[in-house]
């Protein structure tokens, strides 16, 4: 059988959506299975500037600058003792990418999404995976269906898999990404997720309008307000509209009264923060409560024979440095260069993708040192130190940019992790 595509892609997230579009610069062939019909409401809403480096590359800005607002820092409150800081991207050690966007993800996933179709991706919508072809430990295809409803279907999609919705077929690729976002259909199958249990946290967000934002320039700043039972996200959107989030311990919510709904138990948990009060004073919710939980895993292996995972599909820890979205594109980038070289050399043996592992596990371990500082106070101490030193203040600026690919900063991460908290921590010289 011959192979139509040169990497078949299960998932049309940010991570599914980059790689696709990466591949077909690169002029590869390149098949995305997406199960849902875009635009989709998700969560994970405030990318970082070094995201850029690769919207860059595709020709992304100008249709993102035009859609969303700009998001020039981070600022972190503390409701406990007042104490407030903001961190500005373009005091980072690379001022090159001096802002970031926040993005609703409806919007911007299908932006994505149809720009990996006009730079030459195939992509279906309402198509669901099955499952991964195995032959031996190499991965060789794909079982998947169409799942449209009557009328459904996507312009260009044929007419025989709309008429026959619901039967399975075999679709074959010498690379196989799962990019299924927290479904980890692959992960899944092999036995590879493990939870995360010392993050053991549950998110509840809704969207509002009327919060209090910062102003002028800083208005896209993303607000992060630390209260005794975990922290609050305030991204604001271009139009009025915020996302606010609460994430928080495993005990408060074991605390959640007889009857209470999850807007009841939000609104309850506001309460507990003068800041994220103050900013809620005169809002309203547009958008129900909605919540979860048991959100943070790893996958102890990122490639095999044949296969990848890129994006979520490969682990998620937490949403405190808005990281998910940002390794999503990132590793989706470094995928696409190991894709076409295993290609060009006709080796997609997990030795060929070994690069591309070994990058994202050290950025995925880097963020789970940081955040894992952060719930243990460490972190927290640092963010807010009152006689901070400059190099401090920039290393932290770069981490909130997303500055954690770059091989020569890596010096610096083992100097101030290892200072903080040697005994938990990978290897990062």
């Amino acid at each position: 059988m011959t192979d139509r595509w040169d990497a078949i892609i299960l998932g049309g997230g940010p991570g599914g959506s980059t790689l696709a579009a990466s591949l077909a610069r690169l002029g590869r062939r390149a098949l995305v299975l997406e199960r849902e019909r875009f635009p989709r409401f998700h969560i994970g809403e405030s990318l970082l500037p070094l995201s850029r480096e690769v919207f860059e590359r595709l020709g992304l800005e100008e249709k993102l600058d035009a859609r969303f607002l700009r998001k020039y820092g981070a600022r972190f409150l503390c409701s406990s003792t007042g104490r407030t800081r903001t961190y500005s991207f373009a005091d980072a050690f690379d001022p090159r990418f001096e802002f970031a966007y926040q993005v609703q993800r409806d919007a911007f996933d299908e932006l994505l999404l149809r720009h990996a179709a006009e730079l030459g991706a195939e992509v279906r919508e309402s198509w669901e995976a099955v499952e991964v072809v195995f032959e031996g430990s190499r991965a060789v295809g794909v079982r998947a269906r169409p799942c449209a409803r009557s009328g459904d279907a996507a312009p260009g999609e044929a007419a025989a898999a709309r008429a026959d919705a619901g039967a399975v077929v075999e679709l074959r690729a010498p690379v196989i990404v799962d990019a299924t976002g927290r479904d980890t259909l692959l992960a899944s199958r092999l036995r590879r997720k493990a939870q995360l249990a010392e993050l053991d946290k549950t998110a509840l967000f809704a969207h509002y309008e009327g919060v209090v934002r910062e102003e002028g320039i800083l208005e896209g700043n993303i607000q992060l307000v630390i209260f005794e039972h975990g922290w609050f996200w305030f991204i604001p959107f271009r139009g009025g509209l915020t996302s606010v989030g609460a994430v928080v311990s495993s005990s408060w919510i074991r605390g959640r009264r007889k009857g209470e709904s999850l807007d009841e138990l939000f609104d309850r948990t506001v309460a507990q923060s003068g800041w994220a009060r103050e900013f809620l004073a005169n809002a309203r919710r547009t958008r129900p409560v909605a919540a979860l939980a048991d959100f943070s895993y790893r996958i102890d292996q990122l490639a095999g024979d044949g296969w990848l995972f890129v994006g979520d599909a490969g682990g998620f820890l937490d949403p405190l440095f808005s990281t998910g979205a940002h390794l999503a594109v990132k590793g989706a980038d470094l995928a696409a260069t190991a894709i076409h070289r295993a290609l060009e050399s006709g080796d997609t043996s997990r030795a060929a993708f070994a690069g591309y592992e070994a990058e994202v596990r050290y950025a995925v371990d880097l963020f789970l040192g940081v955040v894992q500082g952060f719930y243990k106070g460490h972190f927290r101490e640092i963010l807010f130190e009152q006689n901070q030193r400059p190099t401090m203040r920039k290393l932290i600026t770069s981490m909130l940019a997303g500055d954690v690919f770059h091989a020569e900063r890596r010096p610096q991460w083992a100097s101030f992790l290892r200072q903080q908290y040697p005994p938990e921590l990978p290897d990062f010289a």
